[in-house]
């Protein structure tokens, strides 16, 4: 005789996103690359060239049916004056989170930890005559944020911007 076990699994009650934002605009540039906006909270004061903490619930555990924040640094694009915020990203077809985040639409919510970070700012910035940003990909992100800040062109006569992609669509 065999013995069968039974495993009842609960369905998980909807969590409520920590420190969420609501998704404003997503626009997709190619099946690997895409931008998206979010709501930004009245409290948040960043520098141009910071970055934050996105994210997304991860599924519930099989087991214990609990979720936890799937999180990464992400740069935000948009300039410190700017009423939204704005980031690229890739599209990894198993990342934990990537492969959640490329779904999200106007209306969903992202999970914004409201402590921005980073050194790539302007106080942190060697005076110079000119100045060159190097990047690729996504990686162009804090560079967007600083080039759409008058205070750039104030202490730099020159700025120079150098982007390389994959393909032509993700310029």
């Amino acid at each position: 005789m065999t013995e069968q076990s039974t495993v009842t699994l609960t369905t998980a009650t909807p969590v409520t996103l920590p420190d969420a934002q609501t998704v404003t605009e997503v626009e997709h540039y190619t099946d690997s690359l895409f931008r998206f906006r979010v709501t930004r909270p009245a409290s948040l004061r960043f520098r141009s060239g910071e970055f934050v903490m996105i994210g997304l619930m991860s599924d519930p555990d099989p087991v214990t049916g609990k979720q936890k924040p799937l999180l990464r640094a992400y740069s935000i694009a948009s300039p410190a004056w700017d009423d939204t915020l704005q980031f690229y990203s890739i599209k990894v077809k198993d990342g934990p989170l990537t492969s959640k985040l490329q779904h999200i639409k106007p209306g969903d919510q992202v999970i914004l930890r409201p402590k921005p970070v980073g050194t790539l700012v302007h106080d942190a910035l060697t005076p110079a005559k000119r100045i060159w940003f190097f990047s690729t990909g996504t990686g162009i992100a804090p560079f967007a944020s600083l080039l759409r800040e008058p205070e750039t062109y104030e202490r730099f006569e020159q700025v120079i911007l150098t982007h390389s992609c994959r393909d032509l669509a993700e310029l």
